[in-house]
């Protein structure tokens, strides 16, 4: 049988869906047009057999979720279907009604013709064992009718006709899908309103010949004019300057229409953060004269409140509890302006002043934390922002802050500074972020680091490192961001890149120097129904001038711009910053014992007041994730369930230019359970790797000055199978 249609298509204005989500939407379409009355077995009246599994045997082309959702039986909730659940009584049952189960055969039918299986037959088995009762759709596919070959006509020179034919989601070879070749027009005519014409039509011809399997499919294009904007029209403002609105889009009158500008302007109000509603479109889908080519662009807007503040509070494994302000002035002084006020606090209940013991109870990780660092971690700012700085594509912001953050076992750094940025959208939406900052302040390390690495070992010369410094950097950092979601990403990628440069050519003290860079890419991947791969990267080095000191030509880096990993957001298998290089010390006193080799390897028995580790951090960073997410049965989608493998490195720059001999691999596993704030996430990770060695020092005071002495050799610490797992909990994804 040979049938062949032509098809006019003219949209109002929609852009390209997700093929996959058309399929679905559809596929549902199909199965609410098809029933003529209510689905009465699924809920509500009780019925005698209750559906516990429903399955799906045959289908390849089409996947079991996308049959599900096209049909009106049900299967029942995770917990009213698994037989070992069923005494709870918990789930919601649903019941079979058999005249809908053979509209459903219809459905599934229909399905599959769409999709080009026209010899597609379906049937069923039907098990019942006392009230319940379990179905199986058996479904034979055949050999689909195929697309021959793909043909447009009519874009002529404003289209490459080879890119946009591989651009089309229905391609020659592939089966004849009349869904596809809907959305396949629609491509066509997006394309083409970027380009300028938004009233193209689109006519879908096919010769579909069913004996042969075989389909010849071409598109016909009447682009009609090319538009141009005559004037926009903009509504809705009250308090805010219509001039703000204007200033904010991207269209001007005598400018070509593209519809991404559309989207692009929409975006970009909403961005302001000044508006409830915004919506950009044509003032008229329809052309009064073939010929005109002028069109009217209406800007619709809902102002919201000029005055906004946000609290929130949460829980970190290493940051204790924590808490956030912000009070924003939007509008401000006119011009889109945002005055912004924000105090972040971190350690509460843990840190001096606001310590109440927390570091023994529930922030227990806390507890190896040197007292010194142990303190409330704050940061104050305020920063104006202008939206429009001489162009529309350029944002600026000025920041006054002051800050204090301690990194675990690592550093605190106390600070106030300032600081000024320029940001550019570029034609490619990846902002480009040209800062400088300017901070006074110090950083507190432990003096093994400065030993370590410096040689300076009397903990009063290491003091010139700890004094308040001036620190001026200049930075350049772009974004590319194309996640799905940013609490909880289930497709697309962001792409990140940061160079910072400090100087005493920008007023940088001497022992403030560096020039870094770090490399961050980050993918998502859905792999089924709601579950996703993600996988991550991120590189990193730092290179400084070389210094006179301890009277040797050395290279410091500031404690605070070295590289750290593991924790939560890193390799999971390693507590906060312990991996890569770090020291050890045996402080003085008499609490504490330590067993290690002397200079002849025997070993011997140390007293001290506490042993206490220090990570020194690296030079360069390694970081690789892979880690795959998917919902846990029975909760709704509420809980998800994963599975992850960290791997990472953090080494001080030697001879080699690669060592991948010092990488460590960690897997674990995990759960994460939505909430407002994000998914809250719980992770343990398996460590297989002996904790790592470190030089070990010992503190002496020596005629009223603390020196530290290095012991021979490395010293590791033992450890039992249980510490070998990490355990790790915060909110939000790691990556």
């Amino acid at each position: 049988m040979r049938t062949r249609a032509v098809e006019r298509l003219r949209f109002g204005g929609k852009r390209d869906t997700v093929i996959r989500a058309s399929i679905r939407a559809i596929a549902f379409l199909v199965a609410a047009c098809s029933v003529s009355g209510p689905v009465w077995g699924q809920e509500g009246e009780p019925r005698e057999l209750i559906v516990r599994d429903l399955s799906f045997d045959g289908n390849r082309a089409i996947d079991d979720n996308v049959l599900r959702i096209s049909i009106a039986t049900s299967q029942s909730a995770f917990f009213a279907r698994a037989r070992w659940l069923r005494w709870m009584g918990l789930g919601e049952k649903r019941y079979l009604n058999e005249t809908e189960l053979r509209r459903d055969v219809v459905r599934i039918q229909a399905l599959y013709r769409l999709s080009g299986f026209v010899d597609a037959t379906v049937d069923t088995l039907v098990r019942r064992s006392g009230g319940d009762v379990f179905i199986r759709f058996l479904i034979y596919e055949g050999e689909p009718v195929r697309v021959t070959s793909l043909g447009i006509s009519g874009v002529g020179e404003i289209l490459p006709q080879r890119e946009l034919e591989r651009a089309l989601p229905l391609q020659a070879g592939e089966p004849f899908n009349r869904l596809l070749l809907r959305a396949a027009a629609d491509t066509i005519r997006v394309r083409l309103s970027d380009r300028g014409y938004p009233f193209a039509q689109v006519f879908r011809n096919f010769d579909e010949d069913r004996e042969n399997r075989t389909a010849v499919v071409s598109f016909e294009v009447d682009p009609g004019p090319r538009a141009t904007v005559e004037r926009v029209e903009v509504s809705g403002t009250q308090r805010i300057d219509e001039g703000v609105v204007r200033r904010a889009i991207a269209l001007r009158p005598g400018q070509i229409f593209r519809q991404r500008d559309l989207y692009e302007s929409q975006l970009d109000l909403y961005r302001m953060g000044v508006f409830n509603y915004v919506n950009v479109a044509l003032a008229d889908t329809l052309l009064g004269d073939p010929d005109d080519s002028l069109v009217t662009v209406n800007v619709q807007v809902t102002e919201g409140p000029l005055h906004r503040v946000r609290l929130g509070v949460g829980y970190g494994t290493i940051d204790c509890f924590r808490t956030l302000t912000s009070y924003s002035v939007h509008d401000f002084l006119g011009g889109g302006r945002t005055l912004e006020f924000n105090a972040r606090l971190s350690k509460i209940g843990a840190g001096d002043p606001l310590g109440a013991g927390f570091e023994s109870s529930v922030c227990r990780v806390l507890s190896d934390e040197d007292s010194s660092r142990l303190k409330l971690n704050y940061n104050l700012n305020a920063s104006l922002q202008e939206p429009f700085f001489f162009s529309r594509n350029t944002s600026a912001a000025v920041t006054l802050f002051a800050e204090r953050h301690s990194e675990f076992q690592a550093f605190l750094r106390q600070v106030v500074g300032g600081g000024i940025s320029l940001t550019q959208q570029t034609p490619w939406d990846v902002p480009v972020t040209l800062s400088y900052d300017f901070t006074y302040g110090s950083t507190k390390a432990d003096a093994a680091t400065f030993c370590s690495f410096l040689n300076v070992c009397r903990v009063e010369d290491t003091r010139a490192f700890t004094e308040d410094l001036i620190r001026s950097t200049v930075s350049l950092a772009a974004v590319r961001d194309r996640r799905s979601s940013v609490l909880d990403p289930m497709r697309g990628s962001r792409l990140a890149l940061e160079l910072r440069h400090a100087s005493t050519l920008i007023g940088s003290d001497s022992l403030a120097q560096f020039n870094k860079g770090t490399l961050e890419f980050a993918s998502h991947h859905p792999v089924s129904w709601h579950s996703v791969f993600s996988w991550r990267l991120k590189v990193g080095a730092i290179i400084s001038p070389e210094l006179g000191l301890s009277g040797q030509d050395l290279q410091f880096v500031p404690p605070e711009e070295r590289f750290y990993a593991g924790g939560p957001n890193t390799v999971r298998g390693f507590g906060q910053n312990e991996l890569g290089p770090l020291v050890r010390v045996l402080e003085s006193g008499d609490r504490d014992t330590v067993t290690v080799a002397d200079e002849t390897g025997a070993d011997t028995t140390l007293i001290g007041n506490r042993l206490r580790t220090s990570p020194t951090g690296g030079n360069d960073l390694l970081v690789l994730n892979t880690e795959l997410r998917f919902p846990v049965p029975g909760f709704a989608g509420r809980l998800v369930g994963a599975v992850f493998v960290d791997a990472g490195q953090v080494r001080s720059r030697g001879e080699e230019i690669l060592d991948l001999g010092g990488l460590r691999i960690t897997p674990g596993a995990g759960i994460r359970l939505s909430s407002p704030l994000g998914p809250v996430r719980l992770d343990v990770a398996f460590n297989p790797y002996d904790v790592e060695e470190s030089p070990l020092y010992v503190e002496e005071v020596i005629d009223g000055s603390t020196e530290l002495r290095l012991l021979p050799g490395m010293y590791r610490p033992k450890r039992g199978f249980l510490g070998r797992f990490r355990i790790h909990f915060s909110v939000g994804q790691a990556f």
